[in-house]
């Protein structure tokens, strides 16, 4: 008995001693959509022939001190709060920089380095969770006021994680110190929330969204039957065994299954994989589907492509790239 216990008791210890070492996924504090567009901090974008606005986070952060002090002052609260934390600043002009390089860049006979947009797009943060800060002054004389919205964002699956408003107390305080007395007064919960949802994420996984396009010079449709090892087998059910195979307990839902689309939503995905030398690394949506895509392509013999959108989204074309 003493010796079972004792085995027991080791093993919780191996448990917990792994959990705690375990990496937890990074947060990014940032403004907000709607307190860019309210002051005016957007960019033009053009992709296609179609002109849409995004946040201009390094205008933001250049031009206004209080949304940098509160960034500033936010990030530091999580990492003393022992949540990772990724420096948008930093990150910002890392981006610069290496966009600055890059447009520097030029080969022996003259030529120049080549980048898409969706290229320069992925040069982006990867940040797993991204806290969305929207807030407002009041002034009355010398005092102000405080009330902030803070939403914590899933950037894989873009879910809301858990959303937080807070007003501080009329005061000629320091800005920060109006800050710190708003999210003290859910801090808990708050942070509760967070860890509720890193336990999730180690134990089910992350959830990722994945669509299978066909182009119409692929031979087959996707509700037909193709060759697999002499077999004959519809290639959506083909698929879709992949997935079974090759999810966290077998987590996802197929959304869309036609001639020529196959839409697969809440597809849970490990945190990490083993790399070509067998170390653990993180892993995205555009690294999870290369098995897959590599796997289309050998066994059908088809031009086969991968068009990441974001982190926890990518587009699989068959039939051309």
């Amino acid at each position: 008995m003493k010796k079972a216990l004792a085995i027991a008791a080791l093993l919780l210890a191996v448990q917990v001693l792994g959990w705690s070492q375990a990496k937890k996924p990074t947060i990014m504090v940032v403004p907000a959509d709607a307190f860019c567009e309210r002051n005016g901090y957007v960019q033009q974008v053009e992709a296609m022939g179609s002109v849409t606005s995004s946040p201009d986070y390094s205008r933001a952060m250049k031009d206004n001190a209080d949304i940098r002090t509160l960034v500033s002052a936010m990030a530091d609260f999580m990492a003393k709060n022992d949540f990772p934390i990724q420096s948008l600043e930093q990150e910002l002009k890392r981006i610069q920089t290496e966009s600055a390089e890059m447009a520097m860049m030029t080969g022996k006979t003259g030529s120049e380095f080549s980048e898409t947009p969706l290229e320069r797009l992925r040069r982006t943060a990867k940040a797993d969770i991204i806290l969305d800060l929207d807030y407002e002054i009041h002034r009355v004389g010398p005092r102000r006021q405080v009330s902030f919205n803070l939403q914590a964002i899933d950037a894989y699956s873009s879910k809301i994680i858990s959303g937080n408003t807070g007003v501080s107390s009329d005061s000629n305080a320091p800005l920060t110190s109006l800050l710190e007395e708003c999210v003290l007064s859910f801090k808990d919960n708050f942070l509760s929330g967070l860890q509720h949802y890193f336990d999730d994420l180690f134990a089910n996984g992350r959830e990722i969204s994945i669509t299978i396009l066909r182009y119409d010079s692929c031979p087959f449709e996707f509700d037909e039957e193709v060759s697999i090892g002499g077999e004959s087998v519809d290639f959506d059910e083909w698929i879709e065994e992949w997935f079974q195979d090759n999810t966290v307990s077998g987590r996802f839902t197929t959304a869309t299954s036609s001639a020529n689309m196959l839409r697969f939503n809440q597809v849970r995905i490990p945190l990490y994989a083993q790399n070509r030398k067998g170390r653990d690394v993180a892993i995205d949506a555009d690294d999870y589907v290369k098995p897959l895509v590599k796997l289309i392509r050998k066994q059908l013999n088809v031009p086969v492509g991968a068009t990441p959108r974001g982190l926890g989204d990518v587009w699989i074309t068959v039939g051309d790239k």
